[in-house]
């Protein structure tokens, strides 16, 4: 359980009461994850949601396309954003990365917990999905930018 007011100034609880901010907060507890530690990788189940309390934690994703088979940041975590939100979303799978670029503090969430609180509470589960939606779209709009980015350097380079 994390004192509610630490969520405060979180995008994804934006638009939540105080009472329910304490709902969501008794489900919460802080971990802290050292700089170049993976928190999570693409592809394995997501079972965990993230809230960046300090630090930046860097999302990295496969580009499968030959000759961009690597590794790419497709963004950058700060300080009040969520990362690991499809703990939230079906399948429950990542879809990208999470390694630490300095050390961060974080608010942790169980992906099943949560979910269960929006059966409970169907307007915290509308906030939060509303709100996440938003972040799924501008992680979608990174991810299109970044491979746009990363086709454009390999048709310079002589693809």
């Amino acid at each position: 359980m994390i004192p509610y007011r630490l969520l405060q100034g979180f995008d994804l609880v934006k638009g939540l009461s105080e009472d329910e901010l304490k709902s969501v907060a008794a489900l919460g507890r802080e971990e802290t994850f050292n700089e170049g530690e993976v928190v999570f990788q693409e592809g394995t189940e997501a079972r965990r949601v993230y809230l960046l309390v300090e630090g930046r934690v860097a999302l990295r994703f496969r580009l499968p396309l030959k000759p961009l088979n690597r590794e790419t940041t497709i963004d950058t975590v700060g300080k009040g954003e969520a990362f690991g939100w499809s703990a939230l979303v079906t399948p429950h799978r990542l879809t990208a990365t999470a390694i630490c670029s300095e050390q961060a503090k974080c608010l942790v969430f169980e992906g099943a917990e949560l979910r269960q609180l929006f059966q409970e509470s169907h307007h915290i589960g509308y906030v939060i999905m509303e709100n996440l939606a938003s972040v799924i779209a501008g992680r979608l709009r990174d991810v299109r930018l970044q491979l746009i980015r990363e086709m454009g350097q390999s048709l310079m380079s002589g693809w």
